[in-house]
């Protein structure tokens, strides 16, 4: 790229004289800050054809709005800095698409301009002066009739009204039978789904009955008295037994020796095998020796035996077990309650009375009755069934007669429905279950807006509230929202005005 720095002197016949001497493209001429160089229409012209006639791609540097704008007119690109130039390719290509005419000779005062635009401007005859008001009137005419239009159809009003309200309520016995597959309307039944489940479960309660525990072995001396002339001796442990109604077993404490001379005798310690009471003998009560020795010896207590004692101890009754069973019972319903819900769907609810014991698969008790002990355990597996009923089904019964239950020139209100289950009447062997459901809503008075709505298009807009507050039953004031509210007024057509009953 060549850059040719123009001076202040310099002209357009010079300038074009400096471009024959230029054998290299692209030329850059920078114009001196503040200088007048070209200015004249014409000079730029003149430039673009040296540039063409050499065969130059030819650009300007300059910051001077007076030179920007008509040099890209004839298609001259304009650089703010040397810069820019060198690296901007866009800018050279888009500065050479804009080409203008340009005609003027010289510069012309702009009075002189205006009074030849005005001598060569044709004068309007009386035809063209009638056809130009006449489109004057007909465009206001057409800007009056869109306002109108306007001001007609697009304010829209949206009326907020409150009609009277009454509470309606009903309740109902409704039947949900496992057997039953469709709704039977005269006989307020429902099909119910049956579910069954097998649980077990363990539990355990305090005993409240007493027996007699025996405490402590009763305690006493005996003599043995030898048969045979020969010693004998009595081991530790020996047994003698007395029958006194029944058979007392006692056994000796410590070894004891017998002489070798028939009658000879010998005293030993003994005491009772069995604890108890029923080891308190009375005198020459113990006359028994037990085993080989029996040949042997003979024996006899001559003092009763004392010390044999008892308490009283915690033990198993019927009462107990009924109470246990009750309670474990109690818990597998509530276990099969549990597992049961969970397989509910959505609008089903289950009977918590329907909950039932169908079959007992194995029944262990810890402990007899009568038997000591301070805790008694159950374990417990049986079969339980339940009767599911579908709220949706017996909604529907309950809502034929909610309708009915409507008084005249009301109407329900959809979103106002409530319905749920009261409490489970019966259940019976086979699983049909009978519970009451009730069923609630608001009715609200029937409003004639088609009347009202006619009457106070285009009124104003508290007159209009006040119309419809006397004219419609309501419970409270209306309100309502205008946009856009230009006149203070109800939009002019009726079919522009929304009611929202709440």
């Amino acid at each position: 790229m060549q850059i040719i720095y123009l001076d202040v002197e310099d002209d357009i016949v010079s300038i074009g004289d400096r471009l024959s001497w230029v054998e290299t493209s692209p030329v850059v001429l920078v114009v001196p800050e503040g200088a007048d160089l070209l200015l004249e229409p014409l000079d730029l012209v003149r430039l673009r054809r040296y540039a063409d006639r050499q065969r130059l791609e030819l650009g300007l540097v300059t910051a001077d709005g007076r030179i920007t704008a008509p040099a890209k007119g004839v298609g001259i690109p304009v650089f703010r800095t040397i810069d820019q130039a060198e690296s901007s390719r866009r800018g050279w290509w888009r500065g050479k698409r804009r080409r203008e005419r340009v005609g003027e000779p010289t510069r012309l005062d702009p009075a002189d301009r205006a009074e030849i635009q005005r001598r060569l401007t044709p004068q309007l005859s009386w035809r063209q002066w009638l056809w130009r008001y006449a489109s004057l009137l007909i465009f206001f005419l057409t800007l009056a009739i869109l306002f109108i239009g306007v001001a007609y159809t697009v304010p829209q009003a949206v009326i907020t009204l409150r009609p009277e309200r009454q509470r309606v309520e009903i309740s109902r016995q409704i039947v949900a039978d496992p057997q039953l597959a469709t709704i039977n309307f005269s006989g307020a039944s429902a099909p119910g789904r049956q579910l069954a489940t097998t649980v077990e479960w363990r539990a355990e309660v305090e005993t409240t009955g007493t027996v007699e525990v025996a405490d402590a072995p009763a305690r006493g001396k005996v003599i043995f008295v030898n048969l045979i002339a020969q010693p004998v001796t009595v081991p530790a442990g020996s047994r003698v037994s007395a029958s006194a109604g029944q058979t007392v077993v006692f056994q000796t404490l410590t070894p004891v020796e017998v002489a070798g001379v028939s009658g000879a005798t010998a005293e030993a310690d003994v005491v009772a095998i069995v604890p108890g009471p029923t080891g308190n003998v009375a005198v020459n009560q113990v006359n028994r020796v037990e085993g080989s020795l029996g040949l042997q010896l003979e024996v006899r207590n001559l003092e009763p035996f004392t010390g044999g004692g008892s308490r009283q101890a915690r033990a198993v009754t019927v009462a107990d077990q009924e109470r246990l069973r009750a309670q474990t019972l109690q818990q597998l319903q509530a276990l099969a309650l549990a597992e049961m819900s969970a397989r509910l769907t959505e609008s089903e609810f289950l009977a918590r009375d329907s909950v039932r014991v169908v079959r007992i698969v194995h029944e262990t008790f810890s402990h007899f009755v009568g038997e000591q002990t301070e805790r008694l355990t159950l374990e417990i597996r049986a079969g339980l069934q339940a009767t599911a009923v579908d709220e949706t089904q017996a909604t529907g019964l309950i809502y034929e007669q909610l309708v009915t239950a409507v008084p005249p020139g009301f109407e329900l209100l959809p979103d106002s429905l409530d319905f749920w289950a009261g409490q489970v009447r019966d259940v019976d062997a086979q699983g049909r279950v009978s519970f009451e459901m009730f069923g609630a809503a608001e009715a609200a008075r029937q409003l004639d807006l088609e009347r009202v709505l006619t009457a106070v298009a285009g009124q104003e807009i508290d007159l209009a509230m006040a119309y419809l507050y006397e004219q419609l039953p309501l419970r409270d004031y209306p309100t309502v929202t205008v946009w856009p509210n230009w006149f203070g007024r109800l939009p002019y057509l009726p079919a522009r005005i929304q009611t929202v009953q709440r």
